[in-house]
């Protein structure tokens, strides 16, 4: 079964109790292990309960192909459904996995396979979007809107409130997975502690703020304006702490989008500043001064270009055996030699 993504989140939180095994899988690690975690809860209340949930690598199944088949029908000691949950999953296990399913019978024990990226072409991901006792969810990066949500949501159900500026702040530094997303909330309740419950943008900028200094949205401005050494910079740091290439290309592409709509709001008679407020989600104040001045420096057709650039080094990061770094890497050398043409500004090496 193939779940529409507007169902994802429900279906999650309560998956049809003819669903017997069920495949995430996505670029998004935190978003997987979310999901995996909470359809896990549905069937035990511990998810580290050692009788009711079983893990393992996909692997193990190269050497013993009936494990998955014994776990699915195991009974448990303590009664009720089991979990058994298969890391790694990719093709190799299609044949092992259309045995179970076709032998998968309702309240039998709950199987969740979660994997990488899976291409269209995917016997595995296919085997799963086609049977009827089972399901394939994508864990795809997430944008600002949708990583905000989250955030918000969090901060809410822990009592805090926060002002929607401080969310797209959090949101913009946390871009694309939501494991991390996770993380900060925890660390913005740490530093709050229980007494002060509402969250100003102070509070936010300092306990994120190193993040600050190295957010995507630097990124976007730097090669925007030219300045491909510190672009690159902020590069390295984003890919060492483990967001995906092409995350990080995604985010130029949604800065360069937004730059080339309020271009084309200006043209058609708009006033700059009024332009710029019908932007969603708002731009950050500190992005601002560079954002209105390349707003002016480049040309319709050089932020069609710059596009051009992003959407192929993320079809090339997609390939087998790609170097993510060193196409990001090659895309913002491209994009800050035509910033630094377009704002005036001499690349520094």
């Amino acid at each position: 079964m193939k779940i529409p993504p507007k169902n994802i989140e429900s279906f999650v939180k309560k998956p049809s109790p003819e669903t017997g095994a069920i495949l995430i899988y996505g670029p998004d690690e935190g978003l997987i292990r979310e999901r995996l975690d909470t359809l896990t809860k549905n069937i035990v209340a511990d998810i580290h309960d050692a009788f009711n949930v079983v893990e393992f690598a996909a692997d193990v199944l190269a050497e013993n192909p009936a494990r998955l088949m014994d776990e699915a029908q195991s009974l448990s000691m303590l009664g009720g459904r089991r979990v058994i949950r298969v890391r790694d999953a990719s093709d190799k296990m299609t044949s092992v996995a259309k045995d179970v399913l076709s032998a998968l019978k309702k309240g039998d024990n709950l199987i969740l396979l979660a994997a990488g990226e899976l291409p269209p072409r995917s016997t595995l991901r296919a085997l799963f979007e086609n049977a009827e006792n089972a399901a394939a969810v994508p864990c795809y990066v997430e944008d600002e809107r949708d990583i905000g949500r989250v955030i918000g949501e969090a901060l809410r159900s822990a009592g805090y409130t926060i002002p929607v500026e401080a969310v797209v702040y959090m949101a913009g530094n946390v871009t694309g997975d939501r494991g991390v997303a996770r993380s900060e909330v925890e660390k913005l309740i740490t530093y709050m502690g229980p007494e002060k419950k509402v969250i100003s943008m102070d509070d936010v900028i300092a306990c994120v703020g190193n993040s600050a200094a190295l957010s995507l949205d630097d990124l976007a401005k730097n090669v925007a304006s030219g300045q491909f050494a510190e672009a690159e910079r902020i590069l390295e740091h984003v890919l060492s702490e483990g967001l995906a290439a092409v995350t990080v290309l995604r985010n130029l592409q949604n800065y360069f989008m937004r730059l080339h709509i309020t271009k084309a709001r200006v043209q058609k008679g708009e006033g700059t500043e009024e332009a710029l407020k019908k932007l969603r989600p708002p731009l950050f104040f500190k992005v601002k001064p560079a954002f209105e001045s390349q707003l002016t420096g480049w040309s319709m057709m050089q932020m069609e270009q710059a596009l051009s650039i992003l959407t192929s080094a993320e079809a090339r990061c997609k390939q087998t055996a790609s170097d993510p770094y060193t196409l990001c890497s090659r895309a913002i050398l491209a994009l800050a030699q035509i910033g630094g043409r377009a704002t005036g500004t001499r690349r520094r090496a």
